[in-house]
């Protein structure tokens, strides 16, 4: 249980450095809708971060951590593969960036454009360097009309 939201606490996204607080709230929305999607905990990383922490970590200037939209996670148990192809399930993801890292983590963030990259070694290269687009999976649940009957999986024969 977190204080900021369902599976999220204020601990998991202060700075490293200063315990400054700023999270946008499509972030959190969209971080609980993969965490629905996933069915597994997330483990934060990194979240917000002050300009000196941004710096330490070799952010990128005008970071999207700096304004509260982003995220460093893993999902334990998960391939960086698989954590790619939910968080592109996330429309807010989907339509944000995704940078998929060495170290088996993502970055994701809520800036209302698509973005994509990953980083190997230090280098920042295509995302496709490390992850793939992925098929597009079956939804868990699908209602099909067959002979006026709605049926759940697949449509009767009658």
């Amino acid at each position: 249980m977190g204080d900021l939201s369902e599976h999220f606490s204020k601990r998991e996204f202060s700075c490293r450095c200063c315990g400054h607080l700023v999270i946008s709230g499509r972030l959190l929305l969209a971080l609980e809708h993969l965490r629905e999607l996933v069915g597994l905990p997330i483990k934060v990383h990194d979240g917000y971060r002050c300009a000196s922490h941004n710096e330490q970590a070799g952010g990128v200037t005008d970071s999207e951590h700096t304004r509260g939209t982003a995220v460093d996670l893993e999902i334990p148990g998960l391939s960086l593969q698989e954590m790619y192809a939910y968080a592109l399930e996330v429309p807010e993801f989907a339509n944000g960036g995704i940078g998929a890292y060495d170290g088996n983590f993502l970055h994701l963030d809520v800036r209302g454009r698509a973005a994509r990259w990953a980083r190997v070694r230090g280098q920042y290269v295509g995302i496709d360097h490390l992850v793939s687009e992925p098929m597009l999976r079956e939804p868990k649940t699908s209602w099909v009309v067959g002979s006026g009957i709605l049926e759940s999986g697949g449509a009767r024969d009658d």
